[in-house]
């Protein structure tokens, strides 16, 4: 014992030599008692976790050799652990000549100089305080070389020391055969693990011949544990650890869950349930069944949204796999989660860009086309307001000679016609010429500024309530010869706004047409036209509504799509909304569309107030219940929609009231028993001003969602509570307006 305790105390030569000693050290004895037991098992099962972590990593010592290189990094670099213990040699795996690694560099105290050798590849970690992160390409790793997401950093001891640093990486080149990499690499960690297991076998056997001493190896194990514990902490991600028992109960996980998550580690632990409850409803059954299907092939990868502290989603990918222990010992599921919301949000943003980018692009082309025909149409039809004037003299002329000598002529008796009647036919015929030419004028420069990239020529001050009188000139007499009646509810308040009066005029006029066209014949037909200023929006909403035949929701999604059209047989160009489209995003304005079938349509034009800052429109949910733990839920539940409760609910006024000042809702959804009235009473209400708005009518009492006799109107859903919010939401997303 003197002699092992002299080399102990000598200076380190070789540190392989030394490794399978220091490893001795950390092994548990056979325990002599209970509290042996617990503390080997507990020393086993944090080296478990370090050692056998799906995360590629490597730890150095402050003198830059290698103290870890786990079998994950062994795995992607293709080199041993044994071939770099103790050495510098840590390069070797990712670069053709010798180099720091960013560990080395933080070790070194050498930050400064990462921007040399990561230029423009580099970020500082926001989880961890001295550490880095960075993508680059390593041509030297693999085949044809791989892209690795890496985060060095640094590890000190509970004095504060630095001891040394641990980088870890991340394979992201998803190869087309990684799955079979995958496989391959499982089975050759299970012969490992098990050649492994034999030799802390010969290692404990070996132990318990040197350790005399129960305090002795009471403090050898606490040491290793909080190494270990050092360790894990100092991942810049979510470990933790599940039995595979079938409850998946999670017996571990590090404390970074509470900086990401806001819930200390010991609810996940203490609740078996708690992390499948904090799932998003949308991803509980499929997560749940690939966990169980995954444990039979004992890895898996997945991601799902988890609800945080503040009751917001966040997305987290979650990587994980079967650990197998010695023989006697229950197995583990050992994983990582890792947040990538971040992720999510600027790749669904990038998906947002490329519709834009195919929509601009659609639109371009179709201003080359309409520059062409607006060109083409402009010389017929300057011709004829040129020789309009010169017909109507040669009329007054003509009509001067008729009334002197021929006005009784036997000719006119003979054909049926009289002397009056022909006058007044060609004064209406030369005045329908004028209003022809003059219309076909304004089409063409609306066309032709349609056609050009100058946004803001032109743009003034106008008053949307005129625009829409504009409009109803134009074709008010073409539609009034089909409909029974066009219906205007103009606010006396509406504030003006910034844009092209001609072009707006354009879209509210070819709107009017489409509502009178969607009308099938011998129908009674109605247009309502409402106009209102929104100001929480800071814009000014026109409502077109007509109660044709509505749009069938395979096609919704095209409408606005350029030359789309349902009447080609009727002399459909599909134009007109792709045009309407196009003016109102270039006023930075939006278009929504509710449309039932068999009931109607309802187009709503959206225009800021100061014709130049895009408004953000989101669904909007008017809850009308008492029960505020329900709207609370709602909107834990909603966090992409905007939720109202209407405060005042005993007077039915008060809501018709606020639906009026805000057309943005896009559903109703009421519990049927309300203090002062009840919900199939405001069901009728709404039905008779608003026929298109969807309402959803709940109760906890069945027999109260039968429609009663003297109620005609019928809700779009009826829903007995308590009722899951998967159901409801797959109700809000079908009849919802949908916003483009």
């Amino acid at each position: 014992m003197k002699n092992r305790r002299q080399a102990q105390e000598a200076p380190e030569k070789d540190v392989r030599q030394r490794r399978p000693r220091l490893q001795a050290t950390r092994e548990p004895q056979r325990p002599r008692n209970l509290a042996e037991r617990e503390l080997r098992e507990s020393e086993e099962r944090l080296r478990s976790v370090v050692s056998r972590s799906p995360i590629p990593a490597f730890v150095i010592g402050k003198d830059h050799r290698l103290l870890y290189w786990n079998k994950a990094l062994e795995q992607l670099t293709k080199i041993r652990a044994e071939d770099v213990i103790g050495t510098s040699q840590q390069w070797r795996a990712f670069y053709a000549r010798k180099r720091p690694c960013m560990a080395d560099l933080l070790v070194s105290r050498a930050q400064e100089k990462i921007s040399k050798w990561y230029t423009g590849k580099y970020i500082r970690s926001k989880l961890l305080d001295e550490a880095y992160e960075a993508i680059d390409f390593f041509p030297e790793l693999g085949h044809q070389g791989k892209w690795l997401r890496f985060t060095a950093a640094i590890i000190r001891n509970e004095a504060g020391d630095l001891i040394g640093a641990i980088e870890t990486l991340e394979d992201i080149t998803r190869r087309k055969k990684a799955k079979e990499a995958l496989l391959k690499a499982h089975r050759e960690l299970e012969e490992r693990v098990q050649e492994r297991t034999a030799e802390l076998a010969q290692a404990n056997e070996a132990l318990l011949n040197e350790l005399m001493e129960r305090h002795r190896t009471q403090k050898a194990l606490k040491q290793t544990t909080d190494h270990l514990s050092l360790l894990l902490e100092s991942l810049p991600i979510i470990s933790y650890t599940r039995k595979t028992d079938g409850r998946f109960s999670i017996t571990f996980v590090s404390s970074t869950i509470e900086e990401i998550t806001g819930y200390p580690p010991q609810c996940f632990i203490d609740d078996e349930n708690f992390w499948a409850d904090h799932i998003h409803p949308d991803d509980r059954s499929r997560i749940l069944g690939e966990l169980k299907a995954g444990q039979a092939k004992g890895t898996h990868r997945y991601s799902y949204r988890f609800r945080v502290m503040d009751d917001s989603y966040r997305w987290f990918s979650d990587y994980w796999r079967v650990v197998q222990l010695p023989a006697g010992s229950t197995n583990y599921i050992v994983g990582a989660w890792q947040d990538v919301t971040e992720d999510k949000r600027i790749r669904q943003e990038g998906e947002l860009r490329l519709q834009q980018m195919i929509q601009t692009h659609k639109l371009t082309a179709l201003g080359e086309v309409v520059a062409g025909v607006a060109h083409e149409i402009n010389n017929p039809v300057s011709f004829i307001a040129y020789n309009v004037p010169i017909l109507e003299e040669i009329w007054d002329a003509v009509e001067s000679i008729l009334s002197g000598s021929s006005a009784r002529h036997p000719e006119w008796e003979k054909r049926g016609l009289s002397y009056e009647e022909v006058c007044r036919n060609m004064r209406d015929i030369v005045q329908a010429f004028k209003i022809g030419a003059n219309r076909i004028s304004r089409v063409v420069t609306s066309l032709k500024e349609f056609s050009r990239s100058d946004e803001t020529a032109q743009k003034k001050l106008m008053s949307v309530p005129e625009v829409i009188a504009g409009a109803l000139v134009i074709v008010g007499a073409q539609i009034r010869r089909t409909v029974s009646g066009i219906d205007q509810d103009i606010a006396a308040d509406v504030v003006p706004v910034c844009g092209h009066f001609q072009k707006i005029e354009q879209v509210i006029a070819n709107l009017l047409i489409n509502a009178h066209q969607a009308i099938p014949s011998g129908q009674k037909g109605l247009i309502t036209i409402r106009c209102r200023s929104v100001d929480s929006l800071k814009a000014v909403v026109v409502d077109i509504e007509d109660n044709g035949r509505g749009i069938e929701k395979k096609i919704m999604d095209q409408i606005f799509d350029p030359f789309f059209t349902t009447r080609r047989d009727r002399d459909g160009t599909g134009l007109g909304l792709s045009i309407s489209y196009g003016l109102i995003r270039e006023h930075h304005g939006l278009i929504s569309v509710l449309s039932r079938p068999g009931r109607g349509s309802r187009f709503s034009i959206f225009l800021p107030v100061d014709g130049a800052t895009d408004i953000s429109l989101y669904p909007a949910i008017l809850c009308i219940d008492h029960n505020v733990k329900y709207l609370k839920e709602l909107k834990a539940n909603f966090v992409d929609a905007v939720i109202w409760r209407s405060e005042a609910q005993d007077r039915m006024e008060d809501i018709l009231d606020f639906l009026a000042h805000h057309p943005e809702v896009d559903i109703v959804a009421s519990v049927i028993r309300l203090r002062g009235f009840n919900g199939w009473t405001l069901l009728e209400k709404i039905r008779a001003k608003y026929p298109l708005l969807p309402v959803i009518l709940y109760s906890t009492d069945r027999k109260a969602l039968s429609v009663p006799p003297q109620i005609k109107a019928a809700p779009d859903f009826t829903l007995h509570k308590p009722f899951s919010i998967d159901k409801l939401q797959k109700i809000i997303h079908e009849v919802g307006r949908q916003r483009l």
